[in-house]
């Protein structure tokens, strides 16, 4: 009887933790509901928007006097800040805004570690006659690197943070090693928050 009781007892206080959830869809670039410092879904949305108008603009990336198209892939971001950031995310919203932007007019080589493998699983494929196609297509090189790395500054007084936030990006010559173009994403906030929240 205990036990039925107990089995009851946990049965509506779950019921009760289920109907009490909020779920809401909110635009993306919408400001974040949870606060704290650091970066947010709107900062990586403009970031990435910004940084790719700024690399067409420049004009680093674009096509040789005989036509040929620049190639670039994407390196690497550091996070040396004390946030906890999901640094993929940034690169592959940047990779697609890039990507819409030249539509085509530069060739983006995937360097993953996934990538290479499909590749080399595709090419022992055709090798072995077991999927037809091309061969001895070398793998595309590439005449440009981009890579980024995060900073960060941050105060902290009492309850009160305040975080300064640096994301530089940097495309690199790989012939020559030159830095090609560069530029700078920063915010900066402060966040009177609880200990769970910081």
């Amino acid at each position: 009887m205990l036990i039925r009781s107990l089995a009851v007892g946990l049965l509506g206080l779950l019921l009760v933790a289920c109907g009490s959830t909020r779920d809401t869809r909110v635009d993306p670039n919408a400001e974040d509901s949870v606060t704290g410092t650091g970066l947010q879904s709107q900062d990586i949305i403009t970031m990435a928007e910004q940084m790719a108008a700024d690399i067409q603009a420049f004009g680093v990336l674009a096509p040789s006097r005989d036509g040929e198209r620049a190639s670039f892939y994407i390196y690497e971001m550091k996070n040396e800040s004390s946030d906890t950031i999901d640094k993929e995310i940034i690169l592959t919203k940047l990779r697609t805004n890039l990507f819409r932007a030249f539509k085509g007019r530069v060739k983006i080589i995937d360097r993953s570690p996934e990538a290479n493998d499909l590749v080399d699983a595709e090419r022992r494929m055709k090798e072995r006659g077991q999927v037809s196609g091309e061969n001895n297509r070398e793998v595309a090189g590439s005449d440009f690197v981009l890579k980024g790395t995060i900073r960060s500054r941050d105060r902290q007084a009492s309850r009160l943070r305040s975080s300064y936030i640096l994301v530089t990006f940097e495309l690199v010559d790989l012939v020559t090693g030159e830095l090609k173009w560069t530029n700078d994403y920063q915010m900066k906030t402060e966040s009177e928050a609880s200990v769970i929240n910081r």
